[in-house]
């Protein structure tokens, strides 16, 4: 009876019209960044009709909102903390999604109609960090040593070595996959007006490959911008010499697009540093110190070319090929003072060092991406070669100054290394309704690394193998990859697991007669799972777990490496095991308009942790012997920050403390150790008047205290001004890099027979001056026309 009446009901009102019903139609979206394509989760959605707000919702980490919204006229307010605010009217008749709604943080002209917002140096999401590095003064003119150099946390030793929070033991992609640049210590080959952002993830998914313990950092470049033509060149000159020219384009005419760069560097650095080493000899104590005076020069040019192809609508192709090329030419002149206890001078040497190493790096790569017609569907296929090579030579003349003045001996190093890297991969991704994602992949790779090295010593006009220091090694990696990740975002959570598995195959050969090769394998299944809960528009949680491992490096492996001290010398370890290190991260990340806070913990449980063994010898010489121990817990806690305290300037900054505790036995001797260890780093940037913008950074590194090496703390300041001319396609930028050269690194070894310390001023205060100019069509405009496509 009540279904009979309802249908009677219904049908007496026919007559009157629809949109007396409350018909109800969905809206939906994403909201991207207009720059860099990425989604904004938590950006604001706001519905007004006469003025008034109805109703609004938040994105979610895919940048996707939607509601329900009875038919009808409409205003939308899209919104995001540092961007600029877009309005747009709709007639809302039927279920309609808006597709990509483009915010932009950069000032841009409408219609006449100037707005200027200042964007964000720091993007803080909870599964990531984004580095606006068009919004970094300080690393403009430089490479991409200085650019990573300026994210907070992240520091770049002297030699190149990348550490995040501390720790080195991470992985650096460009553009999401590995670069032989960035294996080998060469980001100084990519400039850093090459670079867009740089994201840091310090609890990578199954998604991305496991090598990397403490994390991922990814280089993004900037990409061709379609439907446009244009780009950027810009010059470099600096006190001490520092030239750079660099130049960058992009073109695109019906599905073709083309693009590229190139650049050329000359730089001199200046070093001086200083070192007392005590020791407890069977002839007696001995004291050795050490005066430092070196001059560095790097000579390196660039280039970079690359085309898409879509011969459909929804199917590119792209092809590209890069090229590195650097020398290294440097000289020192080191003296070295024998004495005892009582600083009585026993002999005093000079040491002439000449170093050169050209190097030579090469990348092919290809790839096919489809977005396939069901929603949310899409494949990538990559194929990418790396190969390069370097020639590093070492000539020793060491000069006896006291007790007479005569040549001690000479020594001379060759070491010829090449390596060949081969990748294959395919990642798909699916959606599943409109609120799931499913994401598989697989990946093959093999590399191939060589070295001939060989150290002689000059005996009666003759040079004859110094110590037995010469070798053959061939290094052989294959590792076979396969992940599935599933993710679903929910009003308020989200979830999202993965499982990954890595079939690794090492081979290291040696050509010594004698020496058998060394020979691994080994499979291990590495999960990851993070959970996000949004307590309010404000605060966000997440709490996440993830299985990494660090593989050794070449350097690590490969038994000689150089001496550049006759007085000690670094050994290598063919037979270095992997690390393997299980992480608890937990984050919360509070924005409001002027205000991010994302206060974090985490635990980490890293099982065959790299440590260095340090001997003495009867003679004197020390010798450095990486090793695996048993575990190495870490925990740590801190915060990062941006403020905007008035328009036009943001204060940036991170603050963590780390407790660190080993266990372990190396040949009979426990490595057992525990300290703490606090970093600090702020940032203040703003604008000044005649629109000029400056940036000051502070970066403080507390110390590091192992059983038998340490490292003092560290810090310096950098700073930039930067001025836009002639309707911002000219920039002149004023960098100072180690202002008042307050950097000094500060470290050494101790051990019951003897001590050392060190202090190394790597470079002193560096100042440049850069000009950039950026031709060819102006693409904020278009981009901001195209807010809603």
């Amino acid at each position: 009876m009540k279904f009979l009446f309802a249908v009677m009901a219904l049908a007496s009102t026919s007559s009157l019209l629809a949109s007396h019903l409350p018909v109800k139609a969905e809206l939906t979206g994403r909201i991207v960044d207009a720059q860099y394509d990425i989604p904004l989760e938590y950006a604001t959605v706001s519905v007004y009709q006469d003025e008034a707000l109805i109703t609004g919702a938040s994105t979610d980490s895919l940048g996707v909102f939607s509601m329900s919204l009875s038919r009808g006229s409409y205003q939308l307010k899209f919104e995001y903390i540092g961007y600029t605010t877009l309005d747009t009217l709709i007639d809302l008749g039927s279920d309609l999604d808006l597709g990509d709604v483009l915010l932009s943080s950069s000032a841009v002209d409408l219609d006449g109609v100037t707005i200027t917002a200042e964007r964000s140096r720091m993007i803080l999401k909870l599964d990531k960090q984004i580095f606006d590095v068009g919004a970094d003064i300080v690393s403009q003119g430089g490479s991409a040593n200085e650019v990573l150099d300026n994210v907070p946390m992240v520091n770049v030793s002297p030699e190149g070595i990348v550490s995040l929070r501390g720790d080195a033991s991470v992985k650096v992609l460009i553009n999401g996959k590995p670069s032989a640049l960035a294996d080998n210590n060469a980001l100084q080959g990519i400039p850093a007006s090459n670079i867009e952002r740089v994201e840091i993830m310090t609890n990578p998914s199954a998604k991305y490959e496991a090598s990397g313990s403490a994390g991922i950092i990814n280089i993004i470049l900037k990409q061709a911008t379609k439907e446009t033509w244009g780009g950027q060149v810009s010059a470099t000159v600096g006190v001490p010499t520092e030239t750079r020219l660099a130049a960058n384009f992009n073109r695109t005419k019906g599905n073709l697009t083309f693009f590229g760069n190139a650049g050329i560097r000359y730089s001199n650095y200046f070093s001086v540093g200083s070192a007392e080493r005590i020791s407890q000899l069977p002839s007696g104590l001995q004291v050795l110190n050490e005066d430092l005076d070196q001059a560095r020069n790097d000579r390196a040019g660039n280039a970079f070319i690359g085309i898409d192809f879509r011969p459909r609508e929804r199917t590119t192709l792209s092809a590209s090929y890069s090229y590195y090329h650097q020398t290294d030419d440097d000289l020192s002149d080191v003296d070295y003072r024998f004495g005892d206890e009582a600083g009585v001078l026993d002999r005093e040497w000079t040491q002439s060092y000449d170093y050169l190493q050209p190097g030579h790096y090469n990348q092919v790569e290809l790839t096919w991406a489809e977005d396939f017609k069901k929603e949310g569907s899409k494949l990538l296929v990559l194929f990418q070669n790396d190969f390069w090579s370097r020639d590093q030579k070492e000539l020793t003349i060491m000069t006896e100054r006291f007790p007479s003045m005569t040549e001690a001996f000479q020594l001379r190093t060759s070491n010829l290394e090449s390596s060949s890297d081969f990748l294959l991969q395919g990642d798909y991704e699916q959606k599943l309704g409109s609120r799931a994602k499913l994401e598989a992949g697989i990946r093959g790779e093999m590399r191939i690394i060589s070295s001939d090295y060989h150290a002689e010593q000059n005996l009666d006009g003759q040079f004859k193998t110094y110590r037995d220091l010469q070798n053959m090694v061939d290094y052989y990696e294959r590792i076979a990859a396969a992940y599935v990740q599933y993710a679903y975002e929910h009003d308020k959570w989200g979830l999202q697991v993965g499982l990954r598995s890595e079939y690794t195959n090492i081979k290291v050969e040696e050509a010594q007669d004698g020496i058998e090769p060394i020979q691994k394998s080994y499979n291990w299944i590495f999960p990851s799972t993070t959970i996000s809960y949004k307590f309010s528009d404000k605060l966000n949680g997440s709490i996440g777990y993830s299985k990494r491992i660090q593989r050794p490096h070449f350097r690590q492996l490969n038994p000689f490496g150089g001496i550049e001290n006759p007085n000690e010398i670094r050994f290598g370890n063919p037979d270095l095991d992997p690390s393997f290190r299980d992480l608890v991260e937990v984050k919360l990340l509070y924005r409001d308009d002027k205000l991010t806070l994302s206060p974090f913990f985490s635990a980490h449980y890293i099982d065959g942790f790299y440590d260095t063994q340090v001997l003495q010898d009867s003679g004197g010489l020390v010798t450095y012997f990486p090793i695996n121990l048993e575990q190495e817990r870490i925990l740590v806690g801190g915060l990062i920050v941006t403020y905007e305290p008035w328009s036009g300037w943001q204060l940036t900054g991170e603050l963590s403390g780390a407790e660190f505790r080993q266990t372990g036995f190396y040949e009979g001797v426990d490595f057992g150790n525990s300290f703490r260890n606090y970093n600090a780093e702020l940032g203040l940037r703003g604008k000044l008047p005649k629109d000029i913008r400056m940036q000051v950074n502070f970066y403080y590194y507390g110390s590091q205290r192992y059983l038998q090496s340490f490292r003092d703390p560290y810090y310096g300041i950098n700073a930039g001004l930067s001025r836009k001319f002639l309707e911002d396609r000219l920039q002149i930028s004023l960098n100072v890099r180690n202002l008042f050269e307050l950097a000094v690194y500060r470290g050494g070894a101790t051990l019951p027979t003897f001590t050392n310390e060190y202090a190394r001023r790597w470079q002193g205060q560096r100042i440049s001056l850069t000009a950039a100019w950026d031709f060819g069509q102006d693409s904020r405009v278009r981009r901001a026309r195209r807010s809603i496509r």
